[in-house]
């Protein structure tokens, strides 16, 4: 039955490429692969970075300029025209991303000709205004999921939702199968050979909480002079966005030019990852983030703020060790040294962390999970 289905993803953009774009890729492609060739995305406005992946995966785009903050006639007649469209397109199983596809599709999915729709909550809470409209809209979709404790608690927050109303589906991780090329990124940032490198993988957006990264290095770089140590290396790869400037600026500040370097995208983060010692994540609110799901499939340590969406990646076994308080640069330091000194309890924590990918966070646990529930809701 799954094999004949025709299955949407509705995403809002193909322009930025962030974490809930990576997993829908990620699902589209192993439904198309192993499931159904009949996988599109409908996107609510075009753009590059996201489309060139879906391109080069061979998957169709349809893009409908959708205008969120229209006027009520507007968007009224918007709404028909997707409608009118997806009901050309015969879809059975509708999946949208982050919040604003979720309530567009929780808005016309019974009238499309759709058989199933989810409610796919990515994020950890935002645009979530609880409404009896959303209300309303929310509690006619067949099936909620969330990638994470800290999403499935909002929705339960903002529409009263019941537990059981919501599943958790772990992100899918892919295991790299590729060759990943030997990069020397001591000599690429001019970074003398020997010195520990570390890095966090995350988009420099308001999002994160790079700030307190950077106040801890100051802190690791002042307590590794004072020891005679040798000097660690923060690299911080992601997308320059609006936090960018001020944090370049505290660096400064806090004379770490030296000691930290802001890398921009990369097109192959494992590459990176592979050659840290390990990898750090500072941020105060996230659902399950791929920047440190990313690092634990290649077997390094992160250390990272003790959050839900942390102790759901990293679990709670090694939690004095890796998991910080928000905000607690001080503290945050402590743990980076901790790792930094001791090279058995950094590979026993890697080692860990590359098992658990494999055990919790398999894109096939992921896929079976969504078609499961899929299936459940067609024979009802």
């Amino acid at each position: 039955m799954l094999s004949n289905l025709r299955y949407i993803f509705v995403v809002n953009t193909v322009g930025p490429f962030g974490g809930a774009e990576r997993q829908a890729l990620i699902l589209a492609d192993y439904l198309k692969t192993n499931v159904s060739r009949h996988v599109k995305f409908l996107a609510l406005e075009d753009g590059q970075e996201f489309r060139q992946k879906l391109e080069s995966k061979g998957i169709e785009i349809i893009v409908f300029p959708f205008k969120h903050h229209s006027g009520k006639l507007k968007k009224v007649f918007n709404y028909y025209r997707l409608i009118k469209l997806l009901k050309k397109e015969k879809p059975d199983v509708l999946i949208p991303y982050v919040a604003e596809s979720n309530k567009v599709v929780a808005q016309i999915w019974s009238f499309s000709g759709a058989r199933f729709a989810f409610w796919n909550q990515r994020e950890e809470g935002r645009n979530l205004y609880g409404t009896s409209h959303e209300k309303n809209l929310i509690n006619k979709v067949p099936s909620i999921v969330s990638n994470s404790f800290e999403g499935k608690n909002a929705l339960i927050k903002a529409y009263g939702l019941t537990e059981g109303r919501i599943t958790v589906i772990n992100n899918g991780v892919i295991p790299y199968m590729g060759d990943i090329q030997k990069i020397d990124w001591h000599k690429k940032l001019g970074v003398d050979p020997g010195r520990p490198l570390v890095a966090m993988i995350a988009n420099i957006t308001e999002r994160k909480d790079h700030d307190t990264l950077i106040r801890a290095w100051s802190e690791v770089i002042r307590s590794c002079r004072q020891a005679e140590e040798q000097l660690p290396f923060l690299i911080l790869a992601g997308r320059k966005a609006r936090t960018y400037d001020q944090l370049r600026l505290l660096a400064f500040d806090l004379k770490l030019s030296d000691h930290i370097a802001f890398t921009g995208s990369l097109k192959n983060v494992q590459e990176l990852i592979e050659a840290m010692d390990f990898c750090v994540f500072s941020s105060n609110l996230e659902g399950c983030p791929n920047g440190v799901l990313e690092c634990m499939e290649r077997g390094k340590t992160v250390v990272g703020t003790h959050i839900s969406g942390m102790e759901q990646a990293l679990g709670l076994k090694y939690k004095k060790h890796v998991l910080v308080p928000p905000n607690d640069y001080k503290t945050f330091s402590d743990k980076v040294l901790g790792i930094l000194r001791d090279p058995k309890l950094k590979q026993d924590i890697g080692d860990y962390n590359k098992k658990r990918i494999s055990s919790e966070f398999s894109v096939q646990k992921m896929a079976d999970t969504h078609l499961k529930l899929v299936e459940k809701g067609l024979r009802q």
